[in-house]
């Protein structure tokens, strides 16, 4: 028999494990015990805010704040700064910042931290895509530890929400380049969660943040496990080894003992051309293949209704105007022809000798995208369209994206529709210049419509700039667009708190207002 000594020393040593196995995803007990454990996809390349390109992750999401935020409704509304005044010509802009704040070191946040973040993001160009939000500012003025003013070269209608980008503490990145690989990994911020652990590839750990400008945060600790397979995360989620998760929507009826959250997003689903690639040089192409793609055979098989038909990429904006392609085959013959294409004995589409041949590729662990990319090259090839279907490893993509012929690609912000569109479709946002612009498309109607809309500050020159985008990208298609999705996540029945609004890409956003969850 075991002496009392020796069962004593076992258990601390089960009780060690298994608090190491909470730390690297937990368990659904770890509920009890105030820690929420969220399964997810995707794993960004930095949890740096400056770095990223309008889709904050959710640990970026939980560690910073911004000078402003937004609501359930995505209205703009004070978060490190508390109030602000903008001159009636949108030229100056002056906060007031919140008193008392300080980062997860214990250090104060001051204006010299807005300053130091504005100036950075501005002056790092291609390093930081959302340098092209702050080119304007020409000057930061910072008249004393709670104020700043800036002052811009001329209008930025949305500067205010530029400003939800996190604030950086010019204490740790003074002296280093805001591409610094330490911060990215291991950030401080002045959100609800501090980081506590981060191994890549598994998971990071974020504490509670008991100094918190809004109060401590209700949970004690959240964990975020990158689990890139679909059918990894639903196991592990029915398992018990985490609490919630990220789910598919041909999932949703396998969950088990846990609440279904379903929000609406922003965030579609396309094939996005590589305007580099001679094959895709002629609109009327481009726009047959937008004519050849069933949209709603595609919601009801891939999407099984968890979605849309898209038209364009500002369906769930205000300034929705895109007329969108029906699925219309005789469309597809008649724009083909006048192309100057004629159907070999294969059924496919020839002109000079050659096909409309292409890869599409996208990312192979991610279920949906590869289940998409199969059924609209199908649907292509019926129409005449030598698609030859491949998707490749994340890794792979992210690393040949100038290089592809197309991909089933995604996008969208449900704010600003600036933070939509600029980045991915103006010519000066090309993915060889370092912008997210990945298909290199360019078209002049649609650039001087985008800077339109970013310029002027009247409501309806805005609506009219961006009708006027989105009827060029209908001439002129950059992408055959596919579907919107709804964003559905799994969480534990007793855990109060998570409140719907439209999400962003990834379903990014659904801890927009983690800092008030708990479980009862």
């Amino acid at each position: 028999m075991l002496k009392r000594p020796v069962l004593v020393m076992l258990a601390a040593v089960l009780a060690a494990a298994l608090a190491s196995a909470c730390g690297q995803g937990g368990t659904s007990a770890s509920g009890k015990d105030g820690v929420f454990t969220y399964a997810v996809g995707d794993e960004p390349e930095t949890f740096n805010p400056g770095l990223q390109d309008g889709h904050t992750d959710p640990v970026t999401e939980l560690v910073f704040r911004g000078l402003t935020g937004h609501d359930a409704n995505n209205k703009i509304v004070p978060a490190l700064a508390e109030s602000w005044e903008v001159a009636e010509d949108g030229k100056s802009y002056t906060f007031k910042l919140r008193s008392g704040v300080t980062w997860h070191d214990g250090k104060p946040f001051t204006s010299e931290d807005v300053e130091f973040t504005i100036e950075t993001v501005r002056d790092a160009g291609a390093d930081a895509p959302l340098s092209r939000n702050f080119e304007m500012v020409k000057e930061v003025a910072t008249p004393d530890a709670n104020t700043v003013r800036l002052e811009l070269d001329e209008p930025f209608a949305p500067m205010l929400g530029a400003l939800s980008m996190g604030m950086l503490p010019k204490h740790v990145l003074a002296g280093k380049k805001i591409t610094d690989a330490e911060f990215g990994r291991n950030p401080i911020g002045t959100g609800p969660f501090k980081i506590s652990t981060y191994k890549h590839g598994q998971y990071a750990e974020l504490a509670a943040f008991d100094r918190y400008y809004e109060g401590e945060p209700g949970l004690r600790k959240i964990v975020i496990k990158y689990v890139p397979d679909d059918s990894a995360r639903l196991i592990q989620l029915n398992g018990g080894e985490v609490d919630g998760a990220f789910v598919r929507p041909k999932q949703v009826e396998q969950v088990k003992g846990h609440r279904l959250e379903e929000y609406p997003t922003a965030d579609y689903r396309a094939i996005g051309f590589n305007m580099k690639k001679p094959v895709f040089a002629d609109a009327r192409v481009r726009k047959a293949m937008n004519h050849a793609l069933d949209r709603k055979a595609i919601v009801d098989s891939v999407v099984m209704g968890y979605g849309a038909p898209a038209k364009g990429p500002l369906d769930m904006s205000e300034f929705a105007a895109a007329e969108g392609f029906t699925f219309d085959p005789a469309k597809v013959e008649s724009l083909m022809e006048e192309a100057g294409y004629a159907k070999n004995g294969d059924g496919l589409w020839v002109k000079d000798g050659k096909t409309v041949s292409f890869e599409l590729t996208t990312f192979a662990e991610d279920s949906l995208r590869v289940a998409m990319l199969n059924v609209a090259a199908t649907q292509l090839k019926k129409q005449g369209f030598d698609v030859k279907p491949a998707p490749r490893s994340a890794d792979w993509v992210r690393k040949h994206w100038g290089d592809l012929d197309a991909a089933v690609v995604g996008w969208g912000t449900p704010y600003d529709p600036d933070s939509s569109v600029y980045g991915v479709f103006h010519s000066d946002e090309a993915i060889g210049d370092g912008g997210s612009n990945l298909g290199s498309y360019s078209n002049e109607e649609a650039d001087k419509a985008l800077e339109k809309g970013r310029s002027t500050l009247d409501p309806a020159e805005r609506k009219t700039a961006y009708t006027d985008f989105q009827k060029a990208l209908q001439d002129d298609p950059p992408f055959a667009w596919i579907a919107y999705l709804k964003a559905v996540n799994a969480v534990p029945e007793n855990l109060a708190g998570p409140r719907q609004r439209t999400m962003g890409h990834h379903g990014y956003g659904f801890f927009w207002n983690a800092q008030t969850w708990r479980y009862e």
